[in-house]
């Protein structure tokens, strides 16, 4: 017999990171403490609110399963006498497991006839768990931020009001955070707070509902988007689609209602981004466009259904008023003077204590920029003034107003002083990507400033002794090593990191060694690649060449390939069979053709040489998987090399046949290193 369990914990308004935390995690940690009881279930899911955070069980066992185990006990030679009879060390035994001798068995341990016994322990009421276990799982809810609340000694995301905790139709009785469980419901702060007693488990959503909550954070997304596309087809408007943004307010009400305003069209002179920015960072606003442009109207959703929705609108109108008066301030403001005549600003301006102001920091990001544009055939007028105006945005009204909007504000003031399009998109673009997954530059000048702000970014951090330890990295080191990596990838950039960073380290205020900020975006390398790889194949690559992440990129996949075909564990055989190297103290790199006397070793000499000479042309292309296919093509002549009966003594007796034959050998290995080292491959074959 099973039934529903609901667990409702009611609090004061619950971050919405929170709430996403507990969807995300609480299911799972009730699961575990679940399974550790024996306490069967069909599902567990979750339910949030900015008020409430509920566990949900279907189908949750009414008693516990039975539990069996097996009690080894001594050997039986121990535990009985050569005729049968027990022994002390036996009735011991029995009166552990409570049973008698013909209800025990044989078993083996560690090769010994043991007497053994079944123990079984009958299941109890999963009410009684439940009760149990209930408080130590609102004890390890894991929210990023717990505090302790008034006097009270335990700590929450946010004060506990009380706990709703029915199975079926009885209440689950226990104490926690000073409070006990019940069959209470809250129902919504300004509605309807005084809530109703929940009879049954599967009566939740409706009684919720009924008191206008809706649970459920599906629904609350459906009757959103239902009501912005009513308004859309109402309004002759197109909705500017924000998933985050709507998911965000779908965790910020409890029953919502939308309604449609309007604000004045001469604040659309300001840049589209500003007004999006206040809309939706501030004020969590949907906007819309009419005729592909921004639309002088917003939708918001309401907590609940009001008596006065128009005066609640015209509030919401006001707020937003204000807000882009500002906003329209700031850029009057703002456009009165060029971006360059903020240089005396930037000079004033402390980037870090150790590596000087901001105007430093132009100042090695527009050295490095015409470095790059010189790698990647960018113009170098282009890419001076890029890199000139790249950070004058900072020393803004609006930026300090709309942090968020650095760069998109560099390109807006740039294209209104009349600066080259080209110029302004990658004042904008070169903050790209910004977070895991975002877009990349997609101009040219737009990467090429990117790479030299990421580049000043990772050498000036490291040597500030600014490295990332566990989860803190106050100077998003990892993320300028991951977009700088991401950049040269997607644009197929075959530059050196040793070449780039000492380059960017010389222009430093202070010593950096350039090896040590290679390593550090190595590590970020492995795991970048660590996504669709696998770690042997990485290091394998990385062994012989981690300078160039193109090169390192296109390896790796040729080994992908190669690695689903019998051509792997083909070279990875050929490698194995060149263990005999390990025994050499010295080899010479040099062969003598003349010196080869048998048919084996002159057969494998001439393959190497064909292979070679179309595997160099072939690497230094970067066609990496044709010179593997080149290569599994010796696997013949290396086999009959090292054959039983047919083959090569390598070691023989003779120096000059010997030092031959190892020579032969470690050009072969010298080959195969050139894409990886089939060492650290071998443990994948």
């Amino acid at each position: 017999m099973s039934d529903r369990l609901i667990v409702e914990l009611f609090c004061e308004e619950i971050p919405v990171a929170e709430q996403r935390r507990f969807s995300e995690e609480a299911p799972g940690l009730f699961m575990t403490l679940l399974d550790a009881e024996r306490v069967g279930f069909e599902s567990l899911s979750s339910h949030t609110t900015p008020r409430r955070l509920t566990l949900v069980g279907e189908g949750v066992e009414a008693m516990q399963e039975d539990l069996e185990t097996e009690l080894v006990g001594p050997p039986v030679d121990v535990a009985l006498t050569p005729d049968g009879q027990l022994t002390k060390a036996g009735e011991s035994f029995l009166r552990k497991a409570g049973c008698g001798l013909d209800q025990t068995h044989r078993a083996d341990k560690g090769g010994r006839e043991c007497l053994a016994a079944w123990l079984r322990e009958k299941g109890g009421p999963s009410e009684l768990v439940l009760s149990r276990i209930l408080p130590q799982w609102i004890a390890r809810l894991p929210f990023s931020k717990s505090m302790r609340w008034a006097d009270h000694t335990y700590t929450f995301s946010r004060p506990l009001r009380g706990i709703a905790a029915v199975f079926g139709d009885r209440v689950v009785p226990f104490e926690s955070h000073g409070l006990s469980s019940g069959r209470h419901v809250s129902g919504h702060r300004f509605v309807s707070p005084e809530g109703g007693e929940l009879a049954h488990a599967r009566d939740y959503e409706d009684l919720l509902a009924g008191h206008s909550v809706i649970v459920d954070s599906r629904r609350r997304r459906e009757l959103i988007l239902e009501e912005l596309e009513a308004a859309c087809v109402r309004e002759n408007l197109e909705w500017i689609r924000d998933e985050e943004l709507l998911d965000e307010v779908v965790c910020l009400v409890e029953h919502p209602t939308l309604v449609v305003g309007h604000f004045n069209p001469d604040f659309l002179v300001v840049p589209e981004s500003v007004i999006l920015s206040a809309m939706r960072k501030h004020q969590r606003y949907f906007a819309f466009r009419s005729d592909g442009r921004l639309a002088p109207r917003f939708a918001t959703a309401l907590g609940t259904k009001l008596k006065s929705p128009p005066a609640a609108l015209a509030g919401n109108q006001r707020v937003l008023s204000a807000r882009l008066s500002d906003a329209r301030f700031f850029w009057d403001e703002d456009c009165k003077s060029p971006l360059e005549a903020r240089r005396s600003r930037m000079e004033n301006m402390v980037y870090h204590q150790k590596l000087g102001t901001m105007w430093d920091r132009i100042g090695r990001i527009s050295n490095m920029a015409g470095r790059f544009a010189a790698r990647m055939g960018v113009d170098p007028v282009l890419a001076a003034r890029a890199a000139l105006l790249c950070k004058m945005d900072l020393e803004t009204q609006m930026v300090y107003e709309f942090p968020d909007l650095q760069g998109d504000m560099g390109r807006a003031y740039a294209l209104a002083q009349g600066e080259d399009p080209a110029v302004a998109e990658a004042v904008r673009e070169h903050y790209w990507p910004r977070f895991a997954g975002d877009q990349l530059p997609a101009t040219p000048l737009g990467c090429m400033l990117a790479l030299s702000d990421k580049c000043d970014t990772l050498c000036g951090g490291i040597a500030a002794g600014l490295r990332p330890t566990g989860s803190a990295d106050p100077f998003a080191l990892r993320r300028a090593a991951l977009g700088f990596l991401r950049i040269l990838l997607e644009n197929g950039l075959d530059f050196s990191l040793m070449e780039v960073f000492s380059e960017s380290c010389a222009g430093l205020p202070l010593p950096c060694e350039p090896g040590s900020v290679k390593d550090f975006v190595v590590d970020r390398m492995r795991s970048l690649f660590g996504e669709n790889h696998a770690k042997e194949m990485i290091e394998s690559v990385l062994a012989v060449d981690s300078d160039r992440p193109v090169g390192v990129a296109a390896r790796l996949a040729a080994l992908s390939g190669l690695a689903q075909t019998d051509g792997f564990n083909q070279l990875v055989k050929l490698y194995r069979r060149m263990n005999i190297l390990k025994k050499a103290e010295a080899v010479s790199e040099r062969i003598r053709p003349e010196v080869l006397e048998h048919p084996a070793e002159k057969a494998l000499y001439e393959a190497l040489e064909r292979v070679s000479a179309g595997c160099s042309t072939m690497l230094d292309a970067g066609d990496f998987g044709g010179a593997l296919r080149e290569m599994v093509s010796l696997w013949k002549e290396v086999d009959e090399f090292f054959h039983e009966e047919r083959g090569v003594r390598v070691m023989a007796d003779d120096p000059a046949l010997r030092e031959n034959r190892l020579a032969l050998l470690f050009r072969l290995d010298a080959l195969l290193r050139r894409v990886a080292d089939f060492k650290i491959l071998a443990a994948l074959a």
